[in-house]
């Protein structure tokens, strides 16, 4: 598998971070050149880091001003309080404000989908009045992406010290982001969330070891982690507990999911809406024989005793409440809810969605559309400057942000066996941002396309996309003319 060039190098900075925190202070994580050089000269151990090549440069103590939205302002600000991500972000920004003589201000206000207007709002007045009172505007994706036909942000696809070769760029994210060959916004390790917003399965371990289950961590491995091989696995924990001849609540469930669970699987063995021409336009492709085959087996799956939905839960008891109970093998959720298992008593453990079958080259993970992006307004004179900024941070968050969320991880806040190292490195190198999600509100949201099948309960995937086809070509088409303007 592919992916198995790439494990080692995350792996050594995981391991390397984890080994320089047992001493008796937090390890250094600024990223700076002093920092890095300062060390004993033992060349015992090599260096996994992967720096970015910006020249030196002195901002003259110049303000960058961000956006950010305030329910995931510890992506960008954090103050120095013996948490270990906390203090990686904290040492992030000093020691690029110390390394660049600039200063980092972040401005937040609440940018979750429920505020939307509001914060679109922000970013297309100050654009419009011409007040420059951000310098890098961040958010959801699809509540900062949309703004873009607008005309209201720099140009990114061939930004000046963006290095999208480095693996702090998420190129699963900008090749489909990408449309005439124009690209608005940036998706990068300078925000936790390219990792935390990537959907997952969890999984019950003493589950596996009382049900006499093997745990998928192998399967994973070997490259066996299938649909097939989820489905039937997740069968054999159907079980009427109560003894009432009826699965409810409490019953227990081979996998418990909620709205956004389903389309994961779509996205993980391959499927897509569209496919990517010769000169890069996308075009409807859609359903091939695998689609219609993947659609109907999670149907099937989807109408069987192993699953129950999230929403068919009683009020107040959902799938996290399912799963710490003991009575699911599986849930599906983004990475960041594994802070709220902090408390199972139980072991869990987390792989990455199946694939179609052993003949799919690597596991893909898809990242819900809430991932943080960032974009330019045209109001900055020097987009450099911004991008300048944007690649120190992306190479930082690489080198020591996200090891330090695997440390979390890795030493029991969370997440508690060896395997999970590895689980995470393969789900954090193959992240896919499919088309249709990126542009979620541009294509009507059929990017939902597997959720709204299996809610319809009924099989036929291609009469079921035919009543649909004649409205998305349009909206496709729709989209490329608005990004001609």
């Amino acid at each position: 598998m592919k992916i198995n060039r790439i494990v080692p190098l995350f792996l050594a900075l995981v391991i390397a971070s984890m080994s320089i925190s047992c001493g008796s202070s937090p390890a250094p994580a600024d990223g700076s050149n002093d920092t890095q050089t300062s060390a004993p000269s033992d060349t015992s151990e090599e260096d996994t880091s992967v720096h970015d090549d910006l020249p030196a440069r002195d901002f003259n103590d110049e303000t960058i001003t961000f956006l950010v939205r305030e329910e995931m302002g510890y992506e960008f600000d954090a103050e120095q309080t013996g948490d270990v991500v906390n203090d990686a972000v904290f040492k992030r920004n000093q020691s690029i404000s110390e390394r660049f003589n600039v200063n980092l201000e972040y401005i937040k206000t609440p940018g979750l989908w429920a505020s939307k207007a509001d914060y679109q709002a922000l970013i297309t007045n100050s654009v419009m009045a011409g007040d420059n009172s951000y310098d890098i505007v961040t958010g959801q994706s699809n509540i900062v992406l949309p703004l873009a036909v607008q005309g209201i942000y720099h140009d990114l696809a061939n930004a000046e010290y963006i290095d999208f070769d480095k693996p702090y760029w998420k190129s699963g994210y900008h090749d489909n982001a990408m449309i005439n060959g124009h690209l608005y916004s940036l998706m990068g390790d300078y925000a936790l969330s390219t990792l935390t917003a990537s959907n997952v399965m969890f999984f019950n371990t003493a589950l596996f070891e009382d049900y006499k289950v093997e745990t998928p961590y192998e399967l994973v491995k070997s490259g066996k982690w299938t649909l097939d091989a989820f489905i039937k696995i997740a069968t054999e924990f159907s079980q009427d507990l109560n003894g009432d001849g009826t699965l409810d609540t409490h019953d227990m469930y081979g996998l418990i999911t909620d709205t956004n669970g389903y389309n994961p699987f779509q996205y993980s063995t391959g499927c897509s809406l569209t496919k990517i021409e010769a000169d890069g336009t996308h075009v409807i492709d859609f359903p091939s024989e695998k689609e219609i085959d993947v659609f109907d087996k999670i149907l099937n799956f989807c109408k069987s005793d192993a699953f129950r939905d999230n929403e068919k839960m009683e009020d107040g008891y959902g799938m996290i409440e399912a799963f710490m109970a003991g009575t699911t093998a599986f849930i599906t959720a983004r990475l960041m809810r594994v802070e709220e298992l902090r408390d199972m008593k139980s072991d869990f453990g987390i792989v990455p969605f199946p694939k179609y079958d052993e003949d799919q080259e690597d596991y893909i993970t898809s990242v819900l559309r809430t991932v943080t992006v960032a974009s330019i307004p045209t109001t900055v004179d020097d987009p450099g400057k911004c991008t300048f900024i944007l690649e120190a941070m992306a190479s930082d968050g690489y080198n020591n942000i996200i090891p330090a969320y695997y440390e979390v991880a890795l030493k029991g806040k969370y997440s508690r066996d060896e395997d999970t190292a590895e689980m995470l490195d393969i789900i954090s190198t193959t992240t896919f941002f499919a088309f249709a999600d990126v542009f979620y509100a541009e294509l009507g949201a059929n990017s939902d396309m597997l959720s709204n099948y299996v809610r319809s309960g009924s099989h036929g995937l291609a009469s079921f996309f035919e009543s649909r086809k004649s409205n998305i070509e349009q909206l496709l088409e729709n989209l490329y003319e608005d990004y001609s303007k």
